[in-house]
C-alpha cells in the first residue's frame, strides 16, 4: 500500500473518532489563527478571479469522503491557505507565502507545520498538468502519484482521491501521459504488469496506526524483474485469489526477479505464493 493511501486510511481512522481522545486543538486552531486564515482565503479568491488560466494557482482538494478532507487555496502573490477537516470538525490549518519556482513550489508557513502525527502539510509541491487537469503533488510523493496512475485510480472521476486536484478538474478530460518530472516518466506504464510470488520471507513487526494491534512487514520474491519493466518503488495489487485487498511495493530489482514488501495488519491474511498481482488495482489486465 502506498504511503499516500496509508495516510488516507490513518486520517479516516482518526477523523472517525478512533483516536479522538488523544487529539487536542492547539494554537493553529485558535480563533485568531482562523480569522487570519479566513482573511487570507478571501484575498486568494479575489486573486484567483483575475488569474484565469494560471498554470498552478487555484482552489484544490483531496479527500476520502467524510473521513478526511483537505482544502487548499494558492496564488502567487497572496500565498496559500490549508484546511484539514473531518467528521469531528477542523483538525488543522495553516497559511503563508509561496516561494520556489514554477516547477517546484515552496510553502513558507506562518504557523508551526506539524512534522509528526496527525495534521501538517507537505512543504514542497510540484505542479503536474494532465490534459486539462491540474494537480499539485508533494515532491517526495511523485512515485506514489505515478503508482496511482498505473493502478487506474487516477485520473479519478469523482472529487475523492489522495492527491490535490484543482476543483472541478475531475470532470475534465486527460490525454496522453501525465506531465510528471522526467525522472518519473519511465515509471508510467503503457500496459499493466502482472506477476506472481515465488517465495515468502519471514515477517517482522511494525507499528501501524491503521491497525488494531501491531502491524507486520513481509518480504516476498516476485517472479518478474527489470526484463518485464519492473522498477524499484512500483506498487503491485493482488487480483487473485479474491477477496484479498493487499499490495506489495518493490524494494529491489534484478533481471528476472524482484523483491518487495507487503505491509499489513497482524490480523490480515499473510502473503502466499498463490497470490497474483498487477500494477492495475483490482484487475489483472
Amino acid at each position: 500500500m502506498t504511503p499516500s493511501r496509508k495516510l488516507a486510511l490513518l486520517l479516516v481512522a482518526l477523523a472517525s473518532g478512533a483516536t479522538a481522545a488523544a487529539w487536542q486543538p492547539d494554537d493553529n486552531l485558535s480563533a485568531s489563527s482562523q480569522a487570519v486564515a479566513k482573511a487570507r482565503a478571501e484575498r486568494i479568491e479575489k486573486d484567483l478571479a483575475r488569474l484565469k488560466g494560471h498554470p498552478w494557482a487555484g482552489a484544490y482538494y483531496w479527500g476520502v469522503g467524510m473521513g478526511a478532507n483537505v482544502s487548499f487555496l494558492i496564488a502567487p502573490k497572496s500565498g496559500f491557505v490549508f484546511y484539514l477537516r473531518g467528521c469531528l470538525g477542523l483538525y488543522d490549518l495553516n497559511y503563508g507565502s509561496v516561494g520556489g519556482t514554477s516547477q517546484r513550489l515552496r510553502l513558507l508557513f506562518e504557523q508551526p507545520n506539524r512534522s509528526a502525527g496527525f495534521g501538517g502539510f507537505d512543504p514542497e509541491l510540484t505542479p503536474v498538468v494532465w490534459g486539462h487537469r491540474h494537480y499539485l503533488i508533494p515532491s517526495d510523493k511523485m512515485l506514489d502519484f505515478v503508482n496511482e496512475v498505473n493502478a487506474g485510480l487516477e485520473p479519478r472521476k469523482t472529487t475523492e482521491g489522495v492527491f490535490l486536484l484543482r476543483e472541478g478538474d475531475e470532470r475534465k478530460a486527460v490525454r496522453g501521459d501525465p506531465g510528471v518530472p522526467s525522472d518519473y516518466r519511465s515509471y508510467v506504464l503503457a500496459a499493466p504488469i502482472t506477476l506472481g510470488i515465488l517465495f515468502v520471507g519471514k515477517s517482522r513487526p511494525e507499528k501501524s496506526y491503521g491497525c488494531k494491534s501491531m502491524g507486520r512487514v513481509t518480504p516476498v520474491t516476485l517472479d518478474a524483474g527489470s526484463a518485464k519493466g519492473v522498477k524499484v518503488g512500483m506498487e503491485f495489487y493482488v487480483f487473485a485469489p479474491l477477496p484479498i485487498f493487499e499490495s506489495a511495493r518493490v524494494t529491489k530489482v534484478q533481471g528476472g526477479v524482484s523483491e518487495a514488501e507487503v505491509v499489513q495488519c497482524a490480523e490480515d491474511t499473510p502473503p502466499s505464493t498463490e497470490w497474483k498481482l498487477s500494477t492495475r488495482a483490482m484487475r489483472g489486465q
